[in-house]
Formats: C-alpha cells, sequence, structure tokens
C-alpha cells in the first residue's frame, strides 16, 4: 500500500517530510508539538509484505531502548493505534555515509575519527548482546558537526537469544554488506557485524567495495563466500601498511581471523591516528590516482590464481618448488651490504654410466651415485661464501653440452662430479670450473666401496673440504645421526622419488624410516618435495596429513631448520593461514641469506595470495641478481595469472632459448595455448617435448587438447596413460565417460562413470565431492550430483575448473538456468568459447535464452571462423532448439 499524503499526524507528532522508504516501512520527518524538535518517525506499511513485520518493529524499539549511545541513533517513543505502529526516533541533521562520502573530501585522520565513532557504537550494542546484522553506508548517518549514528536496527537480534522473527526470509540482510557466514545462514555473533564494518571501511578508504561493483547478487555473495578481495594495499597503496592489514583481517573468511571485537578495532584506529598525526603526515586522498586496479577488474583476471580449467592448482605448483629454491642457505644475511656477494655454484648430475649388467651390482652402483649427489647437496649448503643453485635447475640441464648448462645457469662456478665403477668400487673425480671461461680450477679424487653408503658419504665430503678451502664450512659438520641400513633406504627411496605411480608407497616408506631415524634433517627435505609432487601429480589429497604427521613427529632440535620451517610454510599455504605463513616466511629470512632465492621464495608465496604485483616485483628482483631459466619460468608464470598472455609468452621464449630441454617452460607455454583455445598448439608442443619427459599434469593437458580438438581416439588413449599414472585421480575416467557417450558406446560410459565414482566415494575433501558430482550426472543421478554442488559451496576455489565442472554438472542435469550462469562466469573468467565447441553442451546453440552469450562471445558454437579452432565446431548445425528459460 501506498503511504499516505503529507501533512498528517502520528498521535501528537505532526510529519511533513518524507526521508525515505525501506523493506517495512516509510521514514517521515515530523515535529514533537509537545517538545518542540523535530523527530523522524518509522512508520510501518500498513500492507507489508512480512507477516510479522509488526512484531519486527516492536521488536526493534525494545532492542533501541537498550542502546543509549552518542553514535547510536535514539528512541524517543512507540506510537500504536488503528494507523499502524510506528516508531519516534531521534533526527539526524545530516546525510548518510555513502552520500557523506560522495559530496566530501575528508582526509585520512577525519575518515579514521569516523570509523572509531561506529566502532564506539558497535561495541554498545555488542555489549548488550545485539548485533545489526545489516551496518551498511546507507544505514550510518552523519550529521552536520562529524558524529556519527548507527541507525535502521530493524534485522538486529541478541546473538545469545533463539528467536524465529528474522528467519522469515532465507537470509536477512543487505547482499554487498553481508558476512560469509550470515550468507550461508550459519550462526552468528558480533563479528559478523565487524566483517560489514571492513566493507564499510574498505569502501570509505579504498574508493571501491571490496567485492566489485557487480550487478548481480549472486555474483556478489558467491565472492563473499568464496574469493578472497583484493589487498587492500594493491587499490589504496599510499594507506599505511598497518591499515591495510587491519581491513584484511575485518575481511577474513573465518570469523576467528577477525579481530576481537570493535573495541579492539577502535584501539587499532586509534593508533594509526596518534601515529598520522605524531608524523605531521596528512592524507587527502583514499586511493591512487594512478592506480589502474579495480576491485570488479581484480574478479575479471584472465586467468588469475583462481582461473586455470587445466585443474593444476597454483598452490600445488608453487608447493612443490618450495625448497628446491630456498634451500640455498649458506652464510649469514647480516652480511654488509658492501661486502663481496655469495658465488653461485651449481652441481651439474653426472654423466650416465655404463652400469653392470647384474642387476644386483647395477643397484648398488646406481644408490652410490645418489648417495654422491646427496653428499655434495649437504656439503654446499653449509660453507660461507657460496649459494647453491637448485638441484631442481640443474637435473633438468643433464645431458646438454658443458657451455649449454653454464649458460642456462648463469652461475660462478660448477662443480662437476664423475664416476666411474667396476663390481666393488667406484673412482669418485670432482672438478671446480670457473663457469665463464670453464677452466678448471681445481680437482680431487678418491675411491669408494659401493656397498658402503656412510663411510662413502663422509669421504665425499672430505673430498669436498679440500676442493673448496677457500669457502670453509659456518661450523663443525654433523655426524649423519642415521644408521647404514637406514641410510641405504633412505638412498632408494631418493633414486626413484619421481616414480608418481608409487609416490604413496615411497612416503609410507619415509614415515617407517623417519621413526628409527627422527635426527636425520635431508628425510624431511625429500619427504616435503615428494608429498606435494603426489598432491599435484596424482591428487590424493593427503598432503595436509601427512606434512601434520610428519612434523609432530620432528624433533625439537631441527625446529629452526630450512627443511622444518619450509614444510610448516607448506603446511600453512595449504590450510590458508596467512598469518602463520608470513611469521615463517620471517624466520626462513633470517636463515636463507641467498637473496635470489629468497626473493623467489617471496614470489611464489605472494601467487598464492593473488598479490601479482608484489609477485611480480620479487621475481624481478631475483632476476636481478641472477638471470636463471628457472626464475624467467616463474615471471611467465605470474604474467600469465595477471592475464598479460603474449608478455608471459615472450619471458617463457627466453627461458627456451636458456635451455631448449626446459620441460617447465614449454609445459606453461603450451598449458597458455591451451587455455587460449589453441590446442593445436598445445599438442605440438607437448609431443615434441616427448611423452616420457612430462609429467601426469602436463599429459592431462595433452588429453584435453586432443578433446577439444575432437581427436577421440588419442584422447582415450592420452586419459588410459594418465589413469596408469595417477590411479586415484577419477578426472581422466570422467571424460573418458563422455568420450564413450559421444561415440555411442553407453555401457563404456556407464563402466567409466562408476569407476570414477567409486575412486571419489570416501572423498570428503571439495575436489573429491566435485568429481563424485560429474560422476553421479553421468550415472543420470542429478538429485545426488546437484547437492554435492552445494556441499562445496563454501569450500571450492571460485576457480575455471571448479565453474567449468559445475557447468558440465547442471548442463547433464538439465537445469538450463544453473549451467547459464556457470558458463558465463567461466568466459568472463577467460576461458576460450571453443570448450564449450563440445557435445555435452550442443543444446545452448539452438536456445533464445543463450542468444546473449553468444552474440558477446562469438566464438560460441563455431559462429565466429577467426577463432582458434571454432569453425571446426559441428555443433551450429545440430539445429537443437529450446524454450526461454
Amino acid at each position: 500500500m501506498q503511504p499516505e499524503p503529507l501533512p498528517f499526524y502520528i498521535g501528537r507528532y505532526h510529519a511533513t517530510t518524507r526521508l525515505g522508504s525501506g523493506g517495512m516501512g516509510v521514514v517521515y520527518l515530523a515535529t514533537d508539538e509537545r517538545l518542540n524538535r523535530q523527530v523522524a518517525i518509522k512508520k510501518l506499511l500498513r500492507n507489508p509484505n512480512s507477516s510479522n513485520a509488526g512484531e519486527r518493529i516492536r521488536r526493534e524499539a525494545l532492542l533501541l531502548a537498550q542502546l543509549n549511545h552518542n553514535n547510536i541513533v535514539q528512541l524517543y517513543d512507540v506510537v500504536e493505534g488503528e494507523e499502524g505502529i510506528a516508531l519516534v526516533m531521534e533526527y539526524v541533521d545530516g546525510c548518510n555515509l555513502e552520500r557523506w562520502q560522495r559530496e566530501r573530501n575528508p582526509d585520512l585522520s577525519q575518515k579514521l575519527q569516523l570509523l572509531k565513532q561506529i566502532c564506539a557504537g558497535l561495541t554498545r550494542a555488542h555489549s548488550a548482546g545485539i548485533i545489526h546484522r545489516d551496518l551498511k553506508a546507507e544505514n550510518i548517518l552523519v550529521d552536520s558537526t562529524g558524529t556519527i549514528k548507527i541507525t535502521d536496527f530493524g534485522i538486529a537480534r541478541n546473538w545469545q537469544e533463539d528467536s524465529d522473527l528474522t528467519r522469515e526470509q532465507h537470509i536477512a540482510g543487505s547482499w554487498g554488506a553481508m558476512s560469509p557466514e550470515q550468507a550461508q545462514g550459519k550462526p552468528l555473533d558480533n563479528r559478523s557485524d565487524l566483517f560489514a564494518l571492513g566493507v564499510l571501511a574498505y569502501r570509505l578508504l579504498c574508493g571501491q567495495p571490496p567485492f566489485g561493483n557487480n550487478s548481480s547478487p549472486y555474483v556478489i555473495v558467491d565472492r563473499i563466500v568464496k574469493s578472497p578481495h583484493p589487498p587492500a594495499a594493491r587499490l589504496a597503496p599510499e594507506l599505511p601498511q598497518a591499515l591495510c592489514t587491519l581491513l584484511d583481517r575485518l575481511l577474513a573468511k573465518k570469523p576467528e581471523q577477525r579481530p576481537l571485537n570493535a573495541a579492539a578495532v577502535a584501539a587499532e584506529l586509534e593508533a594509526l591516528l596518534l601515529q598520522i598525526q605524531g608524523g605531521g603526515t596528512s592524507f587527502t586522498r583514499t586511493h591512487s590516482v594512478t592506480e589502474t586496479v579495480t576491485a570488479e577488474s581484480y574478479y575479471h583476471r584472465g586467468t588469475d590464481v583462481r582461473t586455470w580449467l587445466r585443474r593444476a592448482t597454483i598452490a600445488a605448483v608453487v608447493l612443490c618448488t618450495l625448497g628446491a629454491a630456498a634451500l640455498v642457505a649458506i652464510d649469514e644475511l647480516s652480511t654488509p651490504a658492501s661486502s663481496t656477494r655469495n658465488k653461485y655454484i651449481a652441481v651439474l648430475e653426472p654423466r650416465e654410466l655404463d652400469f653392470s649388467p647384474d642387476p644386483a651390482i647395477a643397484r648398488t652402483q646406481r644408490l652410490l651415485v645418489s648417495n654422491v649427489q646427496n653428499a655434495l647437496k649437504q656439503g654446499l649448503s653449509e660453507r660461507r661464501g657460496l649459494s647453491l643453485i637448485s638441484y631442481s635447475e640443474t637435473h633438468r640441464l643433464r645431458g646438454l653440452p658443458l657451455d649449454a648448462q653454464a649458460k642456462s645457469l648463469n652461475a660462478d662456478l660448477l662443480l662437476i662430479p664423475a664416476v666411474e665403477c667396476d663390481t666393488r668400487s667406484c673412482e669418485l673425480s670432482l672438478e671446480l670450473l670457473d663457469s665463464s671461461t670453464l677452466a678448471v680450477i681445481s680437482n680431487r679424487s678418491t675411491r669408494l666401496a659401493v656397498e658402503e653408503g656412510l663411510e662413502s658419504r663422509a669421504r665425499t665430503l672430505h673430498q669436498l673440504d679440500g676442493l673448496l678451502a677457500a669457502f670453509p664450512l659456518k661450523g663443525s659438520e654433523h655426524g649423519a645421526q642415521i644408521s647404514a641400513t637406514d641410510y641405504l633406504t633412505y638412498l632408494e627411496i631418493y633414486e626413484h622419488r619421481q616414480d608418481y605411480l608409487h609416490l604413496g608407497e615411497l612416503l609410507d616408506r619415509l614415515d617407517a624410516l623417519q621413526a628409527r631415524a627422527r635426527h636425520f634433517a635431508p628425510l624431511y627435505e625429500l619427504y616435503g618435495e615428494m608429498v606435494m609432487d603426489q598432491e599435484f601429480n596424482t591428487r590424493a589429497a593427503e598432503a595436509d596429513t601427512r606434512l601434520t604427521n610428519l612434523l609432530e613427529r620432528a624433533p625439537e632440535s631441527l625446529a629452526n631448520t630450512p627443511e622444518i620451517l619450509i614444510n610448516e610454510l607448506r603446511l600453512a599455504v595449504l590450510r590458508n593461514e596467512p598469518g602463520q605463513a608470513e611469521a615463517l616466511l620471517e624466520r626462513l629470512k633470517l636463515i636463507l641469506p641467498d637473496q635470489a632465492g629468497y626473493h623467489q621464495l617471496r614470489a611464489f608465496y605472494h601467487h598464492l595470495r593473488g598479490d601479482y604485483a608484489l609477485a611480480l616485483e620479487h621475481i624481478n628482483s631475483a632476476l636481478a641478481l641472477r638471470t636463471s631459466y628457472a626464475y624467467l619460468n616463474q615471471k611467465a608464470l605470474t604474467l600469465t595469472l595477471t592475464g598479460e598472455m603474449e608478455a608471459a609468452n615472450d619471458v617463457l621464449r627466453q627461458a627456451i632459448a636458456l635451455n631448449r630441454e626446459s620441460t617447465d617452460a614449454i609445459s606453461l607455454l603450451a598449458a597458455n595455448m591451451l587455455d587460449s583455445g589453441n590446442a593445436g598448439e598445445t599438442i605440438r608442443l607437448l609431443t615434441e617435448a616427448g611423452l616420457e619427459r612430462i609429467g601426469p599434469m602436463d599429459t592431462y593437458n595433452l588429453c584435453l587438447a586432443y578433446y577439444i580438438e575432437k581427436n577421440y581416439g588419442e584422447s582415450q588413449t592420452c586419459f588410459e596413460r594418465v589413469s596408469t599414472l595417477a590411479p586415484k585421480d577419477a578426472d581422466p575416467l570422467l571424460y573418458r565417460a563422455e568420450i564413450a557417450r559421444e561415440l555411442e558406446q553407453p555401457g563404456e560410459a556407464l563402466n567409466f562413470a562408476q569407476r570414477a565414482l567409486a575412486l571419489t566415494q570416501n572423498r570428503t575433501d571439495w575436489e573429491g565431492l566435485l568429481m563424485q558430482a560429474r560422476a553421479y550426472a553421468e550415472l543420470g543421478e542429478a538429485e545426488k550430483a546437484v547437492e554435492n554442488l552445494l556441499k562445496i559451496r563454501r569450500d571450492a576455489p571460485d576457480d575455471l575448473y571448479t565453474n567449468y565442472a559445475r557447468a558440465q554438472v547442471y548442463i547433464t542435469t538439465g537445469d538450463l538456468l544453473s549451467a547459464k550462469v556457470h558458463i558465463r562466469k567461466t568466459l568472463e573468467q577467460g576461458i576460450a568459447p571453443v570448450w564449450y565447441c563440445t557435445a555435452r553442451f550442443v543444446k545452448i546453440c539452438g536456445m533464445p535464452a543463450f542468444d546473449d552469450l553468444r552474440r558477446q562471445y562469438p566464438g560460441l558454437c563455431g559462429g565466429d571462423k577467426n577463432k582458434h579452432h571454432a569453425g571446426n565446431s559441428q555443433i551450429a548445425s545440430n539445429g537443437e532448439t529450446g524454450t526461454k528459460l
């Protein structure tokens, strides 16, 4: 019903002006004729949609009556009669915060003072057990003196009470201001208001809402629940770092990661005000006039950390590398800047040996070579003046000419071990070369018994001492702290560390070995690298549990070693604990003096936080210290994630020029081609690299490329290979089911889908549940499929892989409206339209409901012949039609 015409009386109050309206009523400016003062009257509409609106407004009155505070609008009276119920409240001569922010140009101090007042009002409300639940700029009034008043407690409640009054709607509150737990209908406490305060403060200080300006409430809430907001420092780099950190904490997804209460936030704001005023600094703007990053564009980056269709989560890529780059520390970080920098040394891998034809003897010879490599690695990681280049770099250069390896590694010194064996012993020779001239500086040799593991290790270290006398150990060398038998077991596991098919069994053996050799530090390094290889290549979803158990059993004597700290960092990243990760990085900074390696480690970490500007800054710092193809690969990855694909590919070509055998650079270039829809180039790059040299994830990308090209025979064979390399991965089986269905082999399709379901049946992690959903969809069990999607809505990342899988499920189950939402989302995130030129999505090409998508993305359904391979689609001629959604 329309509000009654003005002027009119409500009791003794003469209403003359309409100030605004909301879901339950209208607010008027009125005069209290008894006290001769202006008041604001919130009058309930006579026929609101809500059946219990009257009870709600009475509840609002009861709550306001408890809150007599200068920063909360005061309740004067409640008028109830034939015309309905009305609240008579303090009139604030001013405007709401949204308008105040739009019309004024306050400095930072003024804005912080205003936020402090909001905190004061919240502190009073929370002390009475009341949470506002709709704290937003429109509900903050600012009067002519700069005093703020929190208003509209219409959906507020006492969090200690169990009331059904606000459960009439599924979720009460404003979409853009609610906390993740409020959006999900979870129990709330005062920290829910702190999240809303964070949204409000972020907009006030950064000039933009933290979750963008998308017009769809679905998109905004989806971001609030699942997606990290743009770090405040990205949008307003001139703000004090402590203030940016506070904003980021207020917007933490989990309540326990936010400040304790509003009073604690006010205390931090006060400290910032004192710092600003004490330093005489005045900030007259709160967002950079040259900053090109916007909150909305942050969620539309072409291929960012959350937008890789090819399953390979960046966290896994990064965590596999953590340690390989970092365990190169060999001097004190406090070395004066004027002193000579450390020399970089690289240990080249021995050439392929002519092992004995006797399998037993050949096995011991191979173990001895692994023994030498381990001993050299340990011996070089403890010397003053030297920085050891990661073995992961040198391993990829094996077999190349010496000058090519020297050029790629860009080291100062090269250490070349050579091993010549007979049945009982091997001759080890070590040559130290100047990398620029390839001249031999010095050499040493010794004979090692093939069956004396620990003795051979000690002899190798002794020869290294003589060869590198100019670079002494930092301290006395510790004993091996492992028995000869256990050391042999360790070497056997090290020898097979890249056996992806048996990584789980090898890790089980390392678990057993740790129980007997807890103080043997190299075991922890090997374990961390292998467990992340398993996580990345086989998706066993075991890394969190395995690392937790490993670290719980580690002795206190190793607590401050790189081996342990890097595994703790891996675990913190897996668990999304940025505070813990930052603390570990600070500790590692003290014991990882190789600045290039440290910058690379920092760059990796910033990838995971989505702060690509800092990631680029750190990797560029590493490259300034040492040009390395590994660092170039990392820079290319960063550029890829920011959507700068062409720049990324240029850097990759530089990396390949340094090392033409670099599978890392080739793989990333191939993956970039795949994301952009150029499947043919992906196939060329990976097949030329060789199936025997690429891992399961690159093989998976090759399979997807064949699938996009509709080369189903090659794709089936390829996915079969992935299943062999990663037997716990259900994804290849699901694609094989789809291909079998397309080839009119329903029995085979059913078999593959059932096998995929069996593989994931006991999985409770989001990725396992997502694959279950796809399997259920393939099996025609739509209800179970959708139920699984609902289960993971809070935990699954908002990336291309997840959203593409959701689109696959919804299109298969016939929910075309939901399918369209996720198709649009993936297209906005940067997926090439050619990914939807497949049999599964044929129905979108004839439906009027999808006309807008086809117009916006001409490559859909083969509409743009100039797009990569879009013209090869057979979908456009299918002619399937449907009604509007």
